[in-house]
């Protein structure tokens, strides 16, 4: 008897589980979306890339500058085809470091836009 009231148990968790609205998934994206808006926000470079299509491309990119120490955090927006990178303290990566960072990653650079308000547009671009 026991056994068929934990089965009966499991079956009803795991068909409430199938019939779950997708809306009740949605809270665990939303962390992720306020730390992406803090980098963005705070970020110390914003780099406009070229070639960007896919989440894929975005995992490149995130990988590839994770590497480095002075990378504290970085965010791919696709729709903006930009990547925005916050350094650790006391940290700099030059212009030509952001773009070779890039270009082992598969993509090029379009611009570089600092904190400070600086913006580089690497040449033969618009």
């Amino acid at each position: 008897m026991k056994f068929h009231c934990a089965m009966r148990a499991s079956i009803l968790t795991a068909s409430l589980i199938v019939i779950m609205p997708s809306s009740a998934l949605a809270k665990d994206t939303e962390p992720q979306k306020i730390e992406s808006t803090l980098i963005i926000e705070t970020a110390d470079i914003s780099i406009g890339l070229s070639g960007l299509v896919c989440d894929f491309c975005s995992i490149a990119l995130n990988k590839t500058f994770k590497k480095r120490d002075e990378v504290k955090a970085t965010y791919v927006d696709l729709d903006s085809k930009t990547l925005s990178v916050v350094l650790t303290d006391g940290a700099f990566l030059s212009n030509d470091q952001l773009m070779e960072l890039v270009k082992k990653a598969g993509y090029s650079t379009t611009k570089i836009t600092r904190k400070d308000g600086d913006e580089f547009i690497p040449a033969g671009k618009p």
